[in-house]
C-alpha cells in the first residue's frame, strides 16, 4: 500500500452488463487495490432494473405468464454470467435465492392486483443485490478477498419509498460498524447500490440515479480521500 486514502468506486450498469464487463471491473478494482483500500458500489447490470419493473406490472395486472418468462430471464442473464466467469456453486445458488425472493414478491403482488410501494422498493433492489454477490465472488476468485455487502444494511433512509432521503449520522454509524471492519481486514466491501433501509429496517430505494447517489453517501460517510464513478454509470 502506498498510504493513499479509501478510494469508493463506482461501476454503473453498463460495468455490470456482461462477464466480461464485471471482468475489467475487478481488473480495476485489483489495480487500486494495490495501492489503497477500496469500496466498490455496484449498480444492477444494464437493462435488468428495468426489467425488474415491468416485471412488477405485470404482476399487478396479472400476467402470471409474462411474470414467469421474466423472471426466467432474469435467473438465465445472471447464471450464463455465473458460468462464464467460473464461479463457485455457492455464488450460483445465492443468484437463485435472490431471484427466488423476486419471484415471490411478484407472485405476492399477483395475487393482490396491487403493487405496495414498499415491496417494489425490496423487489427491485434485487438487481444490485444480484451483482454484488458476482463481483465479490470473482474478486475473490482472482486473490481478492471481497464481501457482497447489502446497501439495506447500511444506508439508512426514511421512508419515503422509492426516492428515499439518507440519514447521515445513522447511516455514518452503520458503515462503521459494518463496512469499516472489512476495510481493516483489507477485504473488499463490494456494497449495493440505489438502495437502504429504514432505521427499524424496511427496504428502500433511492429513486433514478441512486446507485451514483449511494457511491457519494459511503464516500461521505466512511471520509473516503476520493470518489470515482468508474465507466457508464448510468444504463440501467
Amino acid at each position: 500500500m502506498t498510504g493513499l486514502g479509501l478510494l469508493v468506486m463506482k461501476f454503473g450498469g453498463t460495468s455490470m452488463g456482461t462477464a466480461e464487463r464485471i471482468c475489467v471491473a475487478a481488473d480495476i478494482c485489483r489495480e487500486q487495490k494495490a495501492l489503497r483500500p477500496i469500496v466498490p458500489v455496484v449498480s444492477a447490470m444494464a437493462g435488468v432494473t428495468d426489467l425488474l419493473l415491468a416485471t412488477l406490472r405485470h404482476a399487478e395486472g396479472g400476467d402470471e405468464a409474462r411474470v414467469e418468462a421474466n423472471v426466467a430471464q432474469v435467473l438465465k442473464r445472471h447464471l450464463e454470467s455465473c458460468g462464464e466467469l467460473a464461479l463457485s456453486e455457492q455464488t450460483r445458488d445465492g443468484i437463485r435465492e435472490l431471484v427466488g425472493d423476486f419471484d415471490r414478491l411478484a407472485n405476492g403482488m399477483l395475487m393482490l392486483g396491487d403493487r405496495p410501494a414498499r415491496s417494489v422498493d425490496e423487489a427491485i433492489a434485487i438487481g444490485e443485490r444480484l451483482t454484488a454477490l458476482i463481483l465479490a465472488d470473482h474478486l475473490t476468485s482472482k486473490g481478492i478477498h471481497a464481501q457482497a455487502i447489502n446497501g439495506s444494511d447500511v444506508i439508512v433512509t426514511d421512508a419515503v419509498f422509492g426516492n428515499a432521503t439518507p440519514i447521515m449520522e445513522a447511516t455514518r454509524a452503520k458503515t462503521r460498524e459494518k463496512i469499516q471492519p472489512l476495510i481493516d481486514k483489507g477485504i473488499v466491501p463490494v456494497v449495493t447500490g440505489f438502495n437502504g433501509a429504514t432505521a427499524d429496517g424496511r427496504p428502500t430505494t433511492l429513486g433514478r440515479g441512486g446507485s451514483d447517489f449511494s457511491a457519494s453517501i459511503l464516500a461521505a460517510a466512511l471520509d473516503a480521500s476520493e470518489l470515482d464513478r468508474c465507466g457508464w454509470n448510468h444504463e440501467r
